[in-house]
């Protein structure tokens, strides 16, 4: 269990190591509360698994600040939270998620979900293009067993498969098992996936298990992060738009790739609504994430 620190900027690489270190440990927890939670008679639900991760990355201190809005906007960018990595100093980039959970039957019942006559992942992409933001899913995930045969990890250059905590020999040290308890994907993949399956998209797990990440490996994976933390705002849009593009291309045959913004996902500040928001304000015209979440990187 990582412990509480004072951090509340991400100044050096020390800092960097200890957030892949927190999101890799909510990660277990989250890993651990649906694998377990059931046979104890606590099932968890996406809005309660996403309010405790995102309180404790505040508790913990890595993330500067954390927002929490109502539900009323979710229907109008189909997200569930929100992360802004960068500095005043630097520029901002956007990453957008939507959080799903695996059900019992190995599926994520409610990836199809409809919003006003259309279907969630179409809105989550729609207006992240709009608003020059990258999209994702957030699939929180826990399964008695190993990792399932014949999964590729997109996490894995050697394409070894991660073994629970503690398990090495010859396994991926990139992440262990249960850092895909918090798993991301990007959301044009996701989309393509689901519209394609003949089963009214109800793709199983190994499916999406492909295509996805430990949100860890925003910042770095257990083997290499980035060594500084302006790097994050350099580099990590070409690492998304690469991941990204080579996802949904092993996804799909289309031309044209639809989820990516124009702008890479840079900022020079942040949105007037968040940026209100770390002045005091109690509210702010238009629509913003259910929870929004700001990585100061110095």
């Amino acid at each position: 269990m990582i412990e509480q620190t004072s951090l509340r900027q991400i100044c050096t690489k020390e800092d960097v190591r200890l957030l892949v270190d927190i999101l890799n440990d909510l990660a277990a927890q989250t890993w651990h509360k649906i694998s377990v939670g059931p046979s104890r008679g606590l099932a968890f639900g996406e809005e309660s698994l996403t309010d405790h991760n995102l309180f404790e990355l505040d508790r913990l201190g890595a993330p500067i600040e954390v927002y929490k809005f109502d539900k009323t906007e979710e229907p109008y960018n189909g997200a569930d939270f929100e992360w802004w990595i960068g500095s005043d100093t630097t520029r901002w980039l956007g990453l957008r998620f939507q959080a799903k959970k695996l059900d019992d039957d190995g599926v994520y019942a409610q990836l199809g979900h409809w919003v006003r006559g259309r279907r969630q992942y179409d809105l989550l992409l729609e207006q992240a293009q709009r608003d020059n933001v990258w999209a994702f899913y957030c699939f929180y995930n826990g399964w008695s067993g190993s990792w399932p045969k014949g999964v590729t990890n997109a996490g894995c250059k050697n394409r070894r498969t991660p073994a629970p905590f503690g398990v090495g020999d010859g396994s991926c040290v990139h992440a262990y098992l249960e850092d895909f308890g918090c798993a991301i994907a990007p959301a044009a993949t996701v989309a393509r996936r689901h519209q394609g399956e003949p089963r009214n998209g109800r793709l199983a797990l190994e499916e999406h298990l492909r295509y996805s990440r430990p949100w860890s490996h925003i910042f770095g994976d257990r083997k290499r992060h980035f060594q500084e933390p302006r790097q994050i705002v350099q580099e990590l849009p070409a690492h998304l738009l690469g991941w990204s593009i080579r996802r949904a291309g092993a996804a799909s045959n289309v031309d044209q790739l639809s989820g990516l913004p124009d702008g890479a996902g840079y900022h020079r500040e942040l949105p007037p609504w968040l940026e209100a928001r770390r002045r005091g304000a109690t509210s702010q015209e238009g629509y913003r994430p259910a929870i929004a979440v700001v990585f100061d990187v110095g």
